[in-house]
């Protein structure tokens, strides 16, 4: 792993400094360009959310009456001074920039080892962001509420303990389902303060999905998985419809349930099926998501060994982002159609991506049998 500080020179704090700053504003400057090019290349597909958005600017926008999801969402753009007519260039580099800093600034937050790899990682995903949160939709107040996230965890206990009520903030404003985030979030960080071993929390893991299984069939008279099913109806036939996200068992027990809830699970996180369709850009989704997924269990690994290097609130806010962005794609894989929004939500976690790749990889990181030897002893 070739990093920038290998050289004396740039070992120093104010060299880092300097070339992470160099590479963000280029990185910023180069997104913002990407956001105008998006708008005038990509299918309109990929703007319908926020193209409806702009429709409901020109209304009478009252959330207390209202109450829908994305009423709610245009009127705090309104509050923010977007109007129908605002030009979509316009609107792209604002909200592109909107999200950007923060993102900049929570690498900046995290930065202790400056390397190549980290920094291609987070340009690429700037580069899928600016497609996204350079536009009118929930993905741009997504991301305020998890640099929000980060940002109140760094406290100390009882005020850090709020952190877990944003994403129920943010569930009941905009999207629901942010109430079963916070959930699993709440068990994953509960189980890494175990020291259990890595069977039981799993019994335990298993055990809270056919809980949760259990639970939506008998108050919905259907498996939790369906959910997903049901919105693929719509797709079939369409342009998106070969990257649909499916059940591969028949959904006829919570145990099939769960096994469909699991399987979809580790193809979000590693996602083989977008192979089989010989596109170069679903190939490249997919080394971007596994890059990351083992990128961040290196790291992981790496601060396991170094805790005592780390402060508490860098260790929190590591447990935070791993824990959360676990119960994210879990949760993702109740509700996710296809893979095309699989991507789309997972620009919501750019803060939390941005956090951990600052931190950087060991250049030589030991093997887990003796990072563990190392954590026991």
């Amino acid at each position: 792993m070739s990093t920038l500080s290998k050289s004396q020179p740039a070992n120093s704090l104010h060299s880092r400094v300097f070339t992470a700053l160099t590479v963000l504003v280029l990185m910023g400057l180069l997104g913002t360009l990407a956001s105008l090019v998006w708008i005038r290349i990509l299918p309109e597909r990929y703007f319908y959310d926020g193209e409806y958005i702009r429709s409901l600017l020109g209304t009478d926008l009252n959330p207390t009456q209202a109450f829908d999801t994305f009423v709610n969402t245009a009127w705090v753009f309104a509050m923010l001074g977007f109007r129908a007519d605002t030009p979509r260039e316009i609107t792209s580099v604002i909200l592109f920039l909107l999200a950007f800093i923060p993102t900049a600034a929570w690498f900046f937050a995290g930065l202790r080892r400056l390397q190549y790899w980290g920094l291609t990682l987070l340009g690429i995903w700037v580069a899928v962001g600016s497609i996204y949160q350079g536009q009118l939709s929930k993905e741009v107040i997504a991301l305020w509420f998890t640099s929000l996230i980060l940002y109140v965890v760094g406290f100390r206990r009882p005020v850090a303990w709020l952190a877990f009520v944003i994403p129920l903030v943010y569930a009941v404003a905009f999207r629901p389902y942010w109430i079963v985030i916070a959930a699993f979030w709440g068990l994953f960080w509960w189980l890494s303060n175990r020291r259990w071993a890595f069977s039981l929390k799993l019994l335990v893991f298993v055990g809270a999905l056919v809980a949760a299984s259990s639970v939506y069939y008998l108050y919905q008279g259907e498996h939790i998985t369906e959910i997903r099913e049901r919105l693929n109806e719509f797709r079939i036939g369409s342009d998106v419809a070969q990257s649909m996200i499916v059940n591969y068992l028949p959904n006829n027990t919570i145990l099939h349930d769960v096994a469909n809830w699991i399987i979809s699970w580790m193809f979000i996180l590693f996602p083989l099926p977008v192979l089989r369709l010989l596109e170069p850009l679903q190939w490249i989704f997919f080394v971007l998501v596994v890059s990351t997924v083992i990128t961040f269990y290196w790291i992981s690994l790496n601060v396991q060994r170094e805790s005592g290097r780390f402060s508490p609130l860098q260790l929190r806010r590591v447990r935070a982002c791993l824990t959360f962005m676990m119960a994210f794609t879990l949760v993702q894989a109740i509700f996710e159609p296809d893979y095309g929004s699989v991507l789309k939500h997972m620009t919501d976690l750019l803060p939390m991506i941005a956090y951990l790749l600052a931190l950087g990889l060991a250049t030589k990181p030991k093997r887990v049998k003796l990072l563990r030897k190392s954590h026991d002893s």
